[in-house]
């Protein structure tokens, strides 16, 4: 089977974003009128395709080998009002530019994959920075925001790797998925002007605090969201590589698709009972990743969730958790056993037991799985040719072991959140300790969960051998 939809999920899956949209309303706005020019016709100066639309031109494409510094005020006696969709897609020779403020629209994607492009002046009199609009722009290190914004749209500075610091106006109001995302230098953000946004500790929210949109790459250690989130945005620590412990509150009810990815220094994540859903690729090549322990309320886990953390040897899917989805572990390569529960209903291709070799999937033959008999796990199992030993242990007994453990975890993060405020004062020493004490309820619960008594042993047995013999 050759990888398709986690392998375009691994590389990002942005770029059918270039391929949507429309251009905007443009202004009704000219200097002069020109003999023999007629709406929609098609002017080029060597650098720039123009339209004529409503008595103004837009550019609607760029000489992929010009080398230029500013976009021009006037041609043929038309304002240049305007920059349509993908307009300067892929100039990669473009290293500064210079938009004058005649012109009151950007397009879509406008210059994305501008390589090369390193500053850029925006015109005072745009409104919003549209879906893509500098998109891949690797070497953009210097933006200034003009105070007429009001939206970020989604990507628009997606994998700008050398932007370090960005200033939000005061006029901005919203902030799209993916708009910083992987941006792997981003270690400020100034939102004082901003009413709208605060930037506290290193972590951009929106004015309530109940939405992260993006956190600065500097962050380190242990980390604690704050437990007035409800929703962490896509790509929001994307790329934040210095994360070791991460401490998510009961207040999360979602994380969003890529938030986690490349966090290859986070080792543990503590969840809280209250978290539902992990979109897709939420924590993709999270390489250091050792464990992972999900809260009882959760339901959903989405393709890729956890896609190539390759560190991850444990892994707790509690009772209520409904489907899993399409690599949601694949390439997870340490990943030996798994547990299923029967509330699970919907697996979808490659979840479990895959890893990636050669541009295709491949099965782990030794990777093995735990399965309620009659369930969506044994359905895979056998589909798949995969290992497995039934657990048709009570389902009570079962969800009580794993809010057992839930509730000895919560208690020990909850005492290390409530020193994490004097936490400069407290000795390593304790830190230490709580550390310890965390780990060892989680062993002891894991280990109650896994461990079957002598009965279980052999109604287990019993159960794969009638099944072998049907």
């Amino acid at each position: 089977m050759k990888l398709t939809k986690i392998t375009k999920l691994a590389a990002a899956a942005v770029c059918a974003v270039l391929l949507t949209g429309a251009v905007g309303s443009l202004p009704m706005y000219t200097y002069a009128v020109v003999d023999n020019q007629e709406v929609g016709e098609a002017l080029t100066d060597g650098n720039f395709t123009y339209e004529l639309i409503n008595g103004t031109y837009t550019i609607t494409k760029c000489d992929p080998s010009s080398i230029l510094t500013e976009i021009p005020e006037i041609r043929n006696g038309y304002a240049v009002t305007a920059i349509g969709d993908k307009a300067l897609l892929n100039c990669t020779f473009i290293e500064e530019l210079t938009i004058p403020d005649t012109v009151t629209s950007i397009g879509e994607n406008a210059f994305s994959g501008c390589t090369s492009l390193k500053k850029v002046k925006l015109p005072k009199r745009i409104t919003e920075l549209k879906t893509g609009t500098f998109m891949g722009c690797t070497r953009l290190g210097s933006v200034e925001i003009p105070d007429s914004v009001s939206s970020i749209g989604n990507y628009a500075f997606y994998n700008c790797s050398e932007l370090k610091s960005v200033r939000l106006p005061g006029s901005l109001s919203s902030i799209g998925a993916y708009a910083f995302g992987q941006c792997s230098t981003l270690t400020d953000i100034d939102a004082s002007a901003c009413s709208a946004f605060n930037y506290v500790d290193g972590i951009l929210y929106n004015s309530s605090r109940q939405n992260i949109y993006r956190a600065s790459v500097e962050l380190s250690g242990d980390v604690y969201i704050d437990n007035n989130v409800k929703y962490i945005e896509p790509g929001a620590f994307s790329v934040c590589t210095k994360i070791e412990n991460l401490y998510i509150p009961s207040s999360v009810t979602d994380i969003g698709e890529s938030a986690f990815s490349y966090c290859t220094g986070l080792k543990k994540i503590d969840f809280s009972a209250g978290l539902t859903n992990i979109a897709p690729v939420a924590f993709k090549y999270c390489s250091s990743l050792e464990s992972l322990d999900l809260p009882i309320t959760l339901s959903t886990i989405g393709d890729g969730a956890f896609l190539s953390c390759t560190s991850l040897s444990r892994v707790i899917i509690p009772e209520g958790v409904s489907s899993v989805g399409e690599g949601a572990f694949l390439h997870c390569t340490k990943l030996g056993q798994v547990i299923v529960p029967k509330s699970v209903t919907d697996i979808s291709a490659n979840a479990f037991g895959y890893r990636i070799a050669d541009d295709d999937y491949e099965l782990d033959k030794s990777f093995e799985m735990s399965v309620f008999s009659g369930s969506a796990g044994e359905s895979y199992a056998k589909s798949n040719k995969i290992s497995y030993t039934y657990v048709d242990k009570s389902l009570k007994k079962y969800a009580f072991l794993i809010l057992a453990a839930a509730f000895a975890v919560a208690a020990v993060v909850l005492a290390v959140f409530l020193m994490a405020k004097g936490r400069k004062g407290t000795p390593s020493s304790v830190r230490k300790a709580e550390k310890a004490e965390r780990e060892r309820l989680e062993e002891e619960s894991y280990e109650k969960i896994l461990g079957d008594d002598a009965e279980d042993e052999a109604e287990e047995a019993s159960g794969s051998e009638e099944k072998e013999k049907e």
